[in-house]
């Protein structure tokens, strides 16, 4: 075989093992084997590195300084380019890359519209696992917009999509997360709890993957969401205390090295907000003020647009 078929049959070598380490539950030979795929993945990109790629690193620098415009500019560019080849998968991606981008200027009308393009790609792709994650994409896009029934119904088709097999856990955890939350907004606390408690048993047991952003990231929102529903039974010291562990796992996030762009220092910082607030409902000003004050280093630091006050 030649040195591009070597790597192809390397590539499925890795990831049957993975599938089969998922299987059996071995989540320090799946951290590995993920790290022996992202290798495996950057060298391919780099031995033939291609137009999209440029334009997304091109993206991808402009964000990390700052540049907003210029770095919606490279990812139009590239939603263009998407579109002359016809390839519904990167237009997904590029349209996925603005919604990503948006809520960070405080443009979370925009962010809603690129979610539904990045839907309408994904549909067309006839991939899976892309149309569940612009199903997650666009619920919580229109959950930040106050679109509570629209972010609903998105979240129920995300479940109901979402197939049944081990390699799917952490993706049905996910939408199950943004299902509870969205049942929060709509009184159903019960609903919203059974919901956590599915997520539960698929996220915890990968807890100790601190290279998964998936799970990590889902486990900061499924603590959000517990601290949603903690506030709402007037609990103030248990949304607190679930607030703080949504932190965590934010902070973890936001330390992955294979994670570029601002953006995950931005969900940390509107994290640190949502705790501050949910810290001075439980009497608690002193720590209250601290994690407001590292809210807004985080967002002044990457040249975000800050928010107004959330609630938890």
């Amino acid at each position: 075989m030649n040195p591009e078929e070597n790597q192809k049959a390397e590539f499925c070598r890795l990831l049957n093992d993975y599938q089969a380490a998922n299987e059996r539950g071995d989540v320090q030979a799946m951290e590995s084997l993920a790290v022996q795929l992202l290798s495996v993945a950057a060298s391919e990109q780099a031995r033939n590195p291609s137009k999209d790629l440029h334009l997304r690193q091109e993206a991808s620098e402009c964000a990390n300084a700052g540049r907003w415009e210029q770095a919606e500019t490279a990812y139009r560019r590239a939603l263009a380019l998407a579109e002359t080849e016809g390839n519904h998968a990167m237009l997904f991606k590029s349209h996925s890359d603005l919604s990503s981008l948006h809520p960070i200027r405080g443009m979370s009308d925009c962010a809603l519209q690129e979610a539904k393009a990045a839907v309408d790609a994904a549909r067309k792709s006839n991939v899976a696992t892309l149309l569940l994650v612009a199903l997650g994409d666009l619920s919580r896009c229109h959950l930040m917009n106050g679109e509570i029934a629209a972010a609903a119904a998105t979240a129920e088709e995300a479940v109901q999509n979402t197939p049944a097999d081990k390699m799917h856990d952490v993706q049905r955890a996910r939408a199950l997360v943004v299902r509870a939350r969205c049942r929060v907004e709509q009184r159903q606390l019960s609903d919203a709890q059974r919901d956590l408690d599915g997520a539960w048993k698929l996220l915890s047991p990968l807890a100790e993957a601190s290279m998964f952003s998936g799970v990590q990231g889902g486990l900061a929102s499924w603590w959000e969401v517990n601290a949603r529903i903690r506030t709402e039974s007037n609990d103030p010291a248990g949304a607190a205390e679930a607030m703080g562990k949504a932190v965590e796992f934010r902070r973890t996030v936001s330390q992955m090295p294979q994670l570029d762009g601002p953006h995950k220092f931005f969900w940390l910082a509107n994290t640190l907000q949502k705790y501050s607030v949910a810290l001075m409902s439980a009497g608690n000003p002193d720590a209250a003020i601290r994690a407001f004050d590292e809210s807004r280093v985080i967002y002044l630091k990457i040249g975000a647009s800050v928010p107004g006050t959330s609630k938890v």
